[in-house]
């Protein structure tokens, strides 16, 4: 096959995460196609099947008619090997579900680790052919500076539980990679995109009003990625067999420095939506991250965690990557980066910045 040909050939998708912020987009994506993901890749008549959490509102993926949907929990064994049909011919799992800001530390490793294992062991079990894994920046951790990016040959240095949980995840997954499974495993770092949670929108309105806050010099770099483009990264992973038992950052094009990340949502924001935008933010010192970096370490280790005190641990970091790998084995070339990527988002929301 060569590089550039898609050949998604899987009569059955299993997708985990359906209804989160990436399944959304992915299960569009496979269900009606989408330019600003790939050009030359169109759906057909394959079947998805959706697992999901009992009691999450799931009206959204009404709509899709090629799909049914699977309620249960991925920490359990057999709601894992229920999820797949008893006979399977040309299927592929996309493991997108995880959990990024739980209420107990215990939730990392019973949802990122122990749930990728269930789902994995009942995958091979049940007969699977093709399984891609959604994992983290966070194994990997916080880039020595703003000029050495990460790329697959870094060394694993998790940043906190949840980089613990996703690199106990990777090595799991690698030791089914020695076995023969064909397992492709994906890093996308900060997420943007349609089907937003509300924490990004609180954190558009704090650029908004002004109140956004820049620890240390705002110099730090960050890689993002929009849902789109990992959804290409997805479709090409699934779709070219040089991926079997590799590990891929995907991102958009180019890391942005934080101060540039508020600029460009800012922009937005005052010349698209034409609301009132302050041009000020919350400077706050250095060590300021550091001392939240160690406040965060000492709430994580007796089983909490605090949200707020997290994120900001990370505000003065910079934790980039580059793509080089994923574009030269799978031709990926992500097509939006954040103003192209946010500009028709944001102005669908704007009625979020109103009230």
């Amino acid at each position: 096959m060569k590089t550039n040909e898609i050949n998604f050939n899987f009569s059955k998708i299993f997708i985990t995460g359906a209804n989160g912020w990436l399944g959304r987009q992915l299960i569009e994506t496979l269900s009606n196609g989408d330019n600003d993901v790939l050009e030359n890749f169109k759906p057909s008549d394959y079947q998805i099947r959706a697992f999901l959490l009992e009691g999450e509102n799931d009206i959204f993926l009404d709509k899709y008619s090629n799909l049914n949907k699977f309620k249960g929990d991925i920490s359990k064994k057999d709601d894992c090997d229920n999820f797949f049909d008893k006979s399977i011919n040309r299927s592929i799992l996309i493991h997108t579900a995880g959990i990024i800001h739980p209420k107990k530390i215990k939730d990392f490793y019973d949802i990122n680790y122990k749930g990728t294992v269930n789902l994995i062991n009942s995958g091979i079990k049940k007969g699977i052919n093709k399984f891609v894994i959604i994992s983290s920046n966070s194994p990997i951790g916080c880039n020595k500076n703003n000029k050495n990016l990460f790329d697959e040959k870094s060394k694993y240095n998790p940043y906190m539980n949840y980089g613990k949980s996703k690199m106990l995840m990777e090595k799991f997954l690698i030791s089914k990679i020695n076995q023969g499974i064909d397992i492709t495993i994906l890093r996308p770092p900060w997420f943007y995109g349609d089907n937003m949670p509300k924490r990004q929108i609180t954190f558009y309105k704090m650029i908004m009003n002004g109140t956004v806050p820049v620890v240390g010099s705002g110099n730090n770099l960050r890689s993002k990625a929009h849902v789109k483009n990992i959804v290409q990264g997805i479709i090409l992973s699934a779709s070219k067999s040089i991926s079997k038992g590799k590990i891929y950052w995907i991102a958009d094009e180019n890391p942005y420095s934080y101060n540039e990340i508020i600029s460009s949502i800012r922009e937005i924001l005052k010349n698209d939506l034409k609301l009132n935008v302050k041009n000020s933010s919350i400077k706050i010192p250095y060590i300021f991250g550091q001392i939240a970096q160690l406040a965060d370490y000492i709430i994580q280790s007796v089983g909490f965690y605090n949200q707020k005190i997290h994120v900001m641990s990370e505000l003065n970091k910079n934790i980039a990557c580059s793509i080089d790998l994923a574009k030269k084995e799978l031709n990926y070339n992500p097509k939006l980066n954040l103003k192209s990527g946010l500009r028709n988002l944001l102005l669908k929301n704007k009625n979020e910045f109103l009230n």
